[in-house]
């Protein structure tokens, strides 16, 4: 990748590029039934930081190859996955040879990161998991240390695993009721940011899959709670917690306040810029000044907003068809 892309931006790219060894550092992610104007901010926000590494998405069917041209305009690898185990048409020999049926993406997701980095992981020195549709950027996510452990966000500390609707039910779908009773008073984590060197990233992905594996439902209960029975009986260890305003990653969504610097920045409480601004969709004004901070042009935000209402309008009409159509 060029040191600068003047078409589209003008950034400084000397963090975050290859140490003497010639790795760099990566971004996994994936992407299914979303519009381009719904997951943007993630690409327009991280390219307008310092971060040089690899981008790479698995995009799904229902992507648009519209969207997939415009996520390569951000020099992005586009990895096409298939809704059926094994979801790439070239599985890696150690990739595990079958999962549940049915499983939801928040979990088959892991599957496609292991087999990317069994393959490709020898190039690599950090490596962060990341949901796409709601997480943003203000600097670049490797631009601190990163530890030699597996470095899991957590999030409001006032709320525990018990107190959350959707962990509980999640936990409920895969596990027996006794499993939600042990860890209902737990610190809860968010498994849409998780963040280590590609060693540690190979075992949590290892221990995710075995995990998954085993639930009584693989397509109700989500990632979320194998990660957190995961990281609270000890087996993800060493860990490094990530809380909300003190680190590099804040998992706003049930925070009631945060704090902005001068330029309009979410910072920590010691002001330090946080690099990655996760669930920011569950504040509207949030929301709307991460979109005008990215997308300065007034005329660009609105024609985005109206190109999505649109389009979502079209799905549901088509959902309607489809639900009437003879059989």
């Amino acid at each position: 990748m060029p040191s600068r892309l003047c078409w589209t931006w003008s950034v400084d790219l000397s963090a975050s590029e290859p140490n003497r060894h010639g790795l760099q550092d990566l971004i996994l992610g994936t992407v299914e039934h979303y519009d381009w104007y719904e997951f943007r901010l993630f690409l327009i926000s991280l390219r307008r930081t310092s971060f040089r590494g690899h981008i790479c998405l698995f995009v799904g069917p229902g992507i648009s190859r519209g969207t997939i041209r415009k996520i390569r305009r951000y020099d992005v690898e586009v990895v096409p996955y298939g809704v059926a185990f094994p979801f790439v048409t070239d599985p890696h020999e150690d990739a595990p040879k079958s999962l549940p049926k049915p499983i939801y993406i928040f979990n088959y997701r892991h599957f496609l990161y292991y087999d990317y980095l069994l393959k490709h992981g020898r190039k690599f020195r950090n490596v962060l998991l990341s949901d796409v549709r709601d997480v943003a950027f203000q600097q670049a996510p490797f631009e601190g240390p990163v530890s030699d452990a597996i470095h899991v966000a957590m999030e409001n500390p006032d709320i525990p695993v018990g107190a959350c609707p959707w962990t509980s039910q999640w936990l409920l779908a895969g596990y027996a009721p006794e499993v939600l009773e042990r860890l209902k008073d737990k610190d809860m984590s968010c498994a849409g940011t998780t963040l280590a060197p590609v060693k540690h990233m190979m075992r949590y992905l290892e221990l995710m899959l075995a995990e998954i594996a085993g639930m009584k439902d693989a397509f109700t209960c989500a990632d979320q709670a194998a990660h957190n029975l995961l990281l609270h009986e000890g087996k993800l260890d060493p860990i490094e917690k990530l809380r909300n305003f003190e680190g590099p990653i804040l998992t706003v969504g049930t925070e009631p306040r945060y704090k902005l610097n001068e330029k309009k920045e979410l910072v920590n409480r010691d002001g330090s810029t946080i690099a990655i601004i996760h669930q920011y969709d569950r504040h509207p004004e949030l929301l709307r000044l991460l979109e005008k901070r990215t997308i300065p042009s007034v005329w660009k935000r609105s024609a985005s907003r109206a190109a999505l209402r649109f389009k979502r309008r079209m799905r549901s009409l088509r959902s309607l068809v489809l639900r009437h159509v003879p059989k």
